[in-house]
This record gives C-alpha cells, sequence and structure tokens, in this order.
C-alpha cells in the first residue's frame, strides 16, 4: 500500500494506512483519511479490512449525521464493492 489520495488537509502524504487501528474510536475511516488511490494493489485481507472500516464509518455518520453520510464516504464505500465485486467475479454495480 504506497499510493494513496488524500484529501486537502490531511496529515503527511505516504503514510501507510493501518488495517489495525490503534483505538477503539479509530475503528471507522474517518473521510479525511488516506484512502489508496490503487484498490487492485492491495490484498484481499487488507481490501476487506479497509471495507470493513468504511462501512462501520458509514453505519456512524447515518446516525449522527443529520444530513447524512459524507459524500466521500459513500464513494469510498462504492469503490471498495466494485473492486471486492471485481474479484469475486461478478458484474459491475454501475
Amino acid at each position: 500500500m504506497t499510493d494513496f489520495m488524500a484529501t486537502p488537509g490531511d496529515g503527511p502524504s505516504g503514510t501507510a494506512l493501518s488495517p489495525t487501528p490503534p483505538e477503539a474510536s479509530g475503528i471507522g475511516l474517518d473521510p479525511a483519511a488516506l484512502f489508496p488511490a490503487d484498490l487492485a494493489a492491495l490484498s484481499l485481507v487488507e481490501l476487506q479490512v479497509l471495507h470493513s472500516r468504511v462501512c462501520r464509518q458509514l453505519d456512524r455518520e447515518y446516525l449522527t449525521e443529520p444530513a447524512g453520510p459524507h459524500p466521500l464516504t459513500l464513494d469510498r464505500h462504492c469503490e471498495l464493492g466494485i473492486e471486492l465485486d471485481r474479484r469475486e467475479g461478478t458484474p459491475d454495480r454501475s
């Protein structure tokens, strides 16, 4: 995992995305967190962990944000679903 997309205001670029967060509050993946630019380069386990973290973030945002989930979280969830479907050999969602 070397290439990451970052959103404005992110910390240093190129920091590895840890599949295991250091604390329970870091289980989700905040929209400001780094996100791999090339999901195809991730192992299946890394992809599944990332998908789990984004799903957790999506759930949190649906429950706590009156306006609904952040658009970046929704995009990440969609991208991860497409990559998982590609690896599984199922038709594209779009």
